[in-house]
């Protein structure tokens, strides 16, 4: 699992590398992106192995203090002077040269609280959702204060995670059903309250009338898609890349890659990740039910975010900014991506949680004889 997710991470930084090279070169030279990436993929390996071996015990120790932090950095980019706009959008805050998005790393950390509170009062939630209201009402803030930070997408991934968090923990389901009512309500609003976003919503219901406007990274990005065939151009020789594609190294990074590694490309990225999630599931299957619960959480974050990033790239949902994990740019991303990967390594890993229930069962099966 760990050589899978080093491997996804390599072949991601040599995406990058070949196809942000136009925007680097009009951004400050061919290796501006991909040296400040190499940079924080190997911190980011670093905090990946810090995590990973680090007591579940001192972790779930320190999430109520991790979780007040969390809440803090997303008030910060609306609320205090070190929020940076970006694109109309208040996402980053910035300290002294470093910028961060808190909303990337609140993701995992959410999980795990959500986890650690289902865990408590599972026997509660099995009867009435209504137990899981202090949590919802955490969740509902957290998606509140990154809506504000014009950052549509995230805030719903952050409900969806939550729902789907509900729904593993065995929340009824009629409860559930009506969350999921408030949220398309929630949804709804958040549309039509933002010209921006009806404007993305209308291409996406008429894209041939928007392809060169709303809809241009959508085709441009099918286009790339398209040219890269069966067996891609190669790496390096892709051209769509070099001006074509807005946001290329960022949200977009996957047609250009696409555009040089074709469908085998393609079909090796998509093994790799569905052996990570597969080997990571196993292992969870293993372990307590905080684990379990917090795990599986983990991988739905993950998969969740891969998917929709591919479904904005080939056109299947309308426009909308979510990096995707092991490619995008941007050291926030690589940090969560990153954390989250060493979380589920820790947990499905964990030999000394499975030794001990082992244990636990022979010591009652001699108790019994």
């Amino acid at each position: 699992m760990i050589a899978a997710i080093i491997v996804l991470s390599m072949i991601g930084l040599f995406a990058l590398w070949s196809g942000s090279i136009g925007f680097a070169i009009r951004n400050g030279g061919p290796n501006s992106i991909i040296g400040k990436q190499a940079i924080l993929y190997a911190v980011s390996l670093v905090f990946m192995a810090l995590v990973a071996v680090l007591p579940v015990r001192f972790l779930r120790g320190v999430l109520p203090f991790v979780v007040a932090i969390g809440i803090v950095g997303l008030a910060l980019p609306v609320f205090s002077p070190l929020g940076v706009t970006i694109n109309n959008a208040r996402r980053w805050i910035r300290i002294g040269s470093f910028t961060l998005q808190p909303s990337e790393l609140w993701k995992p950390v959410l999980v795990l609280y959500l986890a650690s509170f289902l865990e408590k009062r599972k026997e509660h939630i099995v009867e009435s959702g209504m137990a899981t209201f202090p949590a919802l009402v955490l969740v509902g803030l957290s998606a509140f204060l990154i809506y504000l930070q014009q950052d549509f997408s995230t805030s719903i991934l952050v409900v969806a995670i939550a729902l789907a968090m509900l729904y593993l923990a065995g929340t009824p389901l009629v409860f559930i059903a009506s969350l999921g009512f408030f949220s398309l309500l929630y949804g709804g609003l958040m549309i039509f309250s933002s010209q921006y976003r009806i404007e993305r919503l209308v291409g996406f219901l008429m894209p041939d009338h928007h392809a060169h406007t709303v809809n241009y990274q959508m085709y441009s990005a099918l286009r790339a898609i398209r040219a890269g065939g069966l067996w891609g151009k190669g790496i390096g020789l892709g051209s769509l890349k070099i001006s074509s594609i807005p946001e290329v190294q960022s949200d977009f990074i996957f047609a250009a890659f696409v555009e040089e590694a074709g469908f085998i490309g393609v079909t090796v990225v998509l093994a790799l990740w569905a052996f990570i999630m597969v080997r990571a599931g196993k292992g969870l299957a293993r372990t307590d039910y905080f684990s379990k619960l917090a795990g599986f959480g983990l991988i739905t974050l993950l998969s969740s975010q891969m998917l929709l990033n591919l479904a904005v790239v080939t056109g299947i949902v309308p426009t909308t900014g979510l990096a995707l994990p092991f490619f995008s740019s941007g050291g926030s991303a690589a940090l969560m991506t990153s954390i989250t990967c060493g979380v589920l390594i820790n947990l499905s890993g964990s030999r000394e949680k499975i030794a001990h229930s082992e244990m636990s069962f022979v010591m009652k099966g001699a108790a019994h004889d």
